[in-house]
């Protein structure tokens, strides 16, 4: 309840440092999320927490996306960091948000192989899927999601042979190609769940780790202000 910068912060800490020791599968020890991360879902891997630390960075904030506003209106109401979080997370499983990934994961899976992405592309273009590609095309970024060429340019460059760059690479030129559309950060994320075999729900967990800081830092610009966000509604 000690809803100070300094206190919050600090309980936040412990909290994230909590959720990734979960997420990694019960990595208890004192050392950083990203490397909690490494040990628990790449052990054999070790740049992966060099990807996992730059994902978390680049998903920590994104202006008022629905989370982040989600947790700042309850922390209007003087409510504790942990219940902001919680109406953080809420907002972050909506299909619309970061349960999008789970939809990215979905379409690279049917695709499989790198020979069959314009194929299946067309195929959802003929049955007029709502998205038709997802994790391309954010709207606030009509020439690609930097976010997203930060972490695939950083894949792409160390792991230049494996079959799961190959095929990333095979449909970011046909979505360009057949619709001149970008990646976004759902993709690039994808791409991290299937390079490292991650578990189910790992990718959202990642979003969920690093977007988490950034819910705190609006929690604690908007204890501070001390104001409760009332919007007024027209009908």
């Amino acid at each position: 309840y000690d809803l100070r910068p300094n206190a919050v912060a600090m309980k936040s800490g412990r909290l994230l440092q909590l959720l990734a020791s979960v997420a990694a599968g019960d990595v208890d020890e004192q050392i950083s999320v990203a490397e909690m991360l490494y040990r628990g879902w790449s052990p054999d891997d070790p740049y992966s927490q060099h990807i996992y630390n730059t994902a978390m960075i680049l998903c920590a904030d994104h202006e008022l996306n629905v989370s982040s506003f989600a947790a700042r209106v309850v922390a209007s109401a003087g409510s504790t960091p942990y219940v902001v979080i919680n109406a953080g997370l809420s907002a972050l499983q909506g299909v619309r948000h970061g349960g999008y990934t789970e939809h990215t994961e979905a379409f690279l899976k049917e695709i499989g192989a790198a020979d069959k992405a314009e194929e299946v592309i067309a195929a959802r273009m003929r049955r007029g899927e709502t998205t038709t590609v997802p994790g391309f095309g954010h709207t606030l970024y009509p020439d690609g999601d930097p976010r997203a060429k930060i972490l695939l340019d950083k894949l792409k460059a160390h792991y230049a042979d494996s079959p799961e760059i190959v095929l990333a690479q095979a449909v970011e030129r046909a979505v360009l190609k057949m619709l001149g559309e970008h990646p976004t950060i759902d993709f690039a994320l994808a791409m991290i769940g299937r390079l490292y075999d991650l578990p189910h729900g790992s990718t959202l967990g990642l979003f969920a780790l690093g977007r988490m800081v950034g819910w705190i830092g609006h929690a604690i610009e908007q204890y501070e202000d001390g104001q409760l966000i009332r919007p007024r509604a027209r009908y």
